[in-house]
């Protein structure tokens, strides 16, 4: 088969194409240029749009057209000399590459058997994930890992040919049948272990429930009997309390009428007494009139006592040497008291001063033309007259003065006498205020006396005077509390007989003269102790309930013996199945380990001679486990050595090798199934890729094969070599 042509809007290829050779068909590009996607245009050109996976990374959203526009995809092949048109494109977005044709190239008819679902295995030969495990290389999944498809093709192989046969999937499924009747604490026999011995320790505590119900009806009769004793007794000392109080109810009847009777007896006694309210009036207004008297009596005294004063300041103010005058005639006699004094005029001055001033121009003057005695004879004379004058003014000031003493001693008598004149006033106008108080107060208390005296002589008419006044009003007080007293004693006996008739007990009520039994223990003892009684016949009794509910819930004893024996016998068939099933698993095991022998050796020789290729003889010896585990032994060494010690790039040649070995043992090899590889040769060095060309460029004369590499370097070195198509995306 041949891939002539291909024409995709997947993923960021926006109606590209590629026109492809047979042989060995270089493409280069950078990466990031699609090469990835157009490898994976062509698996699902094969085998469809897986629709079941999702989430970011699955196909459908990744190679989601980067133009929004619909998914789409036509393959030119060539098979057994006729050409095949592959078409597949998208109706609705829930079906991505969901539309499919087949037809016979140049024509519009189909090609009959073949569908979207089958196409790959028909044109192939083989499934989608062998497929990919073989002849689809990428340099991300070089890696090999175990796969039920690849499985049965292997198997197919080695033994019958038939590919409907797995030992992942026969072992996955005589395990799931294993763990379903066992799988550690979990499956059908744990389970049926479980309740077999749920139902066991059922039978176990249904004979100790047996027991327990037993001793159970034994306690609740117990404690009913001995609370029909206690409530007996106490029923006793009810009727105990129901005749006493009976009998203290008769005797509050007798005391209320007997109290009834004295204050009726009081009230004839004494039919005018005014009510305690009037008696208080009638005392206060006693003891105001008491108060008054005291008043009057103080009054009396300050007036006498006002009266010797005033009489005391007359005599001090009479006493006086000024007594009896009058302030006015004091001033008038103050105001005629002036000095007797010489009036000095100041004309006598000028002829002094005349004098003066001529003796002294004259002294001048005769100083200096008349003689010496002339002019002292003119300056005597006016001496003289200055000491004349000097002394008049002397004698006039010393008048004065003496006029001015007498007025201020004066002055002084008549202030002492007037303090004395307005002190024997006051004290005068104070003692008649005085008398005027004490003879209204002496007026108040006849006046109260006289109103006390009517109202107290309806209840003591032989009250006279304030004395008995007072005793009569102690003995109506005393009268009127024993009263009020007997009346409140009548009230409060007359409550409480009714009181006591309110609270008798209902029912029949024992005779108050009847003996009752009286019970040896105690009422509170009794009432204490029946609740208790009762509380413990009630938790018994529900105790007793309890245990009848879980005997029922249990069940019956002979239904739970049967169960247990059904149990058991199933319990014996599923361990007779699980050990069946352990001993199929074991020869399945076994029988995969006899394919595992047969099958190995040849893939892994077939490995090891393309790995002995591509690594120029480095290693002669490939091994590998039933995981696809990896390891290779180098030359002249027998030791393998596991593949995670070995480099990156060999690491990867090891796997192209496998890989490549796989291919030729699983793919049909009529059906010359291409290959893709996707930057297969990257970690390879110059040398490996070399040699790893060499191989692809003779496997090219059996397959198509399509090499697609981020480097130039494959290009270059099969530059000019005959069945190398080199390409550009």
């Amino acid at each position: 088969m041949q891939i002539k042509e291909l024409s995709a809007t997947f993923g960021r290829l926006d109606q590209a194409q590629l026109q492809l050779q047979p042989g060995l068909n270089v493409i280069y590009a950078p990466n990031e240029s699609g090469k990835s996607t157009w490898c994976h245009f062509i698996r699902t050109m094969f085998y469809g749009l897986p629709t079941r996976d999702r989430g970011l990374t699955a196909d459908k959203n990744r190679y989601a057209p980067w133009n929004s526009s619909a998914m789409s995809g036509r393959m030119e092949l060539s098979v057994d000399g006729q050409n095949y048109t592959v078409v597949r494109r998208t109706q609705r977005a829930a079906s991505p590459m969901g539309e499919f044709s087949c037809t016979y190239g140049g024509t519009a008819d189909p090609v009959p058997g073949i569908t979207g679902q089958n196409l790959g295995e028909e044109l192939l030969g083989v499934g989608r994930e062998v497929f990919v495990r073989s002849a689809f290389i990428a340099q991300s999944g070089l890696s090999l890992d175990k796969d039920a498809e690849l499985e049965r093709r292997i198997s197919a192989l080695v033994t019958s040919g038939e590919e409907d046969i797995s030992f992942s999937e026969t072992n996955d499924r005589l395990k799931k049948q294993l763990n379903r009747r066992r799988h550690n604490k979990t499956g059908l026999i744990p389970a049926l272990e479980t309740e077999i011995g749920q139902i066991t320790t059922a039978l176990n505590r249904l004979q100790a429930l047996h027991r327990q119900e037993e001793e159970a009806r034994i306690q609740l009769a117990q404690y009913e009997r001995q609370a029909e004793e206690l409530q007996l007794r106490l029923e006793q000392w009810e009727a105990l309390e129901k005749q006493n109080a009976l009998c203290a109810y008769l005797q509050a009847q007798q005391a209320a009428g007997t109290a009834a009777d004295y204050v009726k007896m009081l009230q004839e006694a004494d039919p005018a007494l005014p009510g305690a309210a009037e008696l208080a009036r009638i005392d206060g207004m006693a003891h105001s009139l008491d108060q008054t008297l005291a008043n009057a009596e103080e009054a009396g005294e300050l007036a006498l006592q006002r009266q010797k004063e005033a009489a005391a300041a007359r005599e001090r103010w009479e006493q006086h040497p000024l007594a009896p005058t009058t302030e006015a005639q004091l001033q008038d006699r103050l105001e005629s008291i002036t000095p007797q004094t010489r009036k000095f005029s100041p004309w006598i001055l000028l002829p002094a001063l005349a004098a003066g001033g001529g003796s002294g121009f004259a002294a001048w003057y005769f100083l200096q033309q008349l003689p010496l005695p002339i002019a002292i004879g003119a300056i005597l004379c006016c001496t003289i007259l200055l000491i004349y004058n000097g002394i008049r003014q002397k004698g006039n000031k010393a008048a004065a003065q003496a006029a001015e003493e007498q007025r201020t001693q004066l002055q002084m008598q008549m202030e002492e006498y007037l303090t004395l004149l307005h002190n024997y006033e006051e004290a005068h106008d104070e003692a008649d205020r005085t008398a005027a108080a004490a003879r209204s107060l002496h007026q108040s208390c006849r006046e109260g006396l006289l109103q006390l005296l009517a109202q107290v002589h309806p209840f003591a008419p032989e009250t006279t005077n304030l004395t008995n006044l007072r005793t009569a009003l102690d003995e109506a007080l005393q009268k009127r509390r024993r009263l009020d007293d007997a009346r409140q004693n009548a009230r409060d006996t007359h409550l409480h007989c009714q009181l006591l008739e309110q609270h008798l007990p209902d029912g029949p009520l024992p005779d108050p003269d009847a003996v009752l039994p009286r019970p040896t223990v105690s009422y509170e003892q009794v009432k204490d102790a029946l609740p208790r009684a009762i509380g413990n016949a009630q938790a018994a009794r529900s105790q007793l309930d309890t245990l009848s509910g879980q005997l029922h819930a249990l069940g019956d004893r002979d239904a739970l013996e049967s169960r247990l024996q059904q149990q058991t016998d199933e319990l014996s068939r599923l361990q007779s199945e699980y050990d069946a099933i352990a001993k199929a698993m074991d020869a399945l095991n076994r029988a995969d380990q006899t394919m595992q022998n047969r099958f190995s050796p040849e893939l892994g020789q077939r490995a090891a001679d393309i790995f002995g290729a591509l690594t120029a003889g480095r290693y002669h010896q490939v091994l590998f486990d039933r995981s696809f585990a990896l390891s290779a032994a180098p030359s002249g060494d027998n030791s393998p050595r596991d593949i995670r010690l070995l480099s990156q790039g060999t690491a990867d040649q090891l796997y192209l090798a496998t890989r490549l070995a796989i291919c030729q043992m699983v793919l049909p090899e009529e059906k010359q199934v291409p290959l893709i590889l996707d930057d297969a040769l990257t970690n390879f060095d110059a040398k490996r890729m070399a040699s790893a060309l060499e191989w692809l460029l003779e496997e090219s004369k059996r397959r198509q094969i399509l090499l697609f590499t981020c480097h130039t370097r494959e290009s270059e070195y099969l530059r000019g070599r005959d069945g190398v198509t080199h390409l550009g995306l």
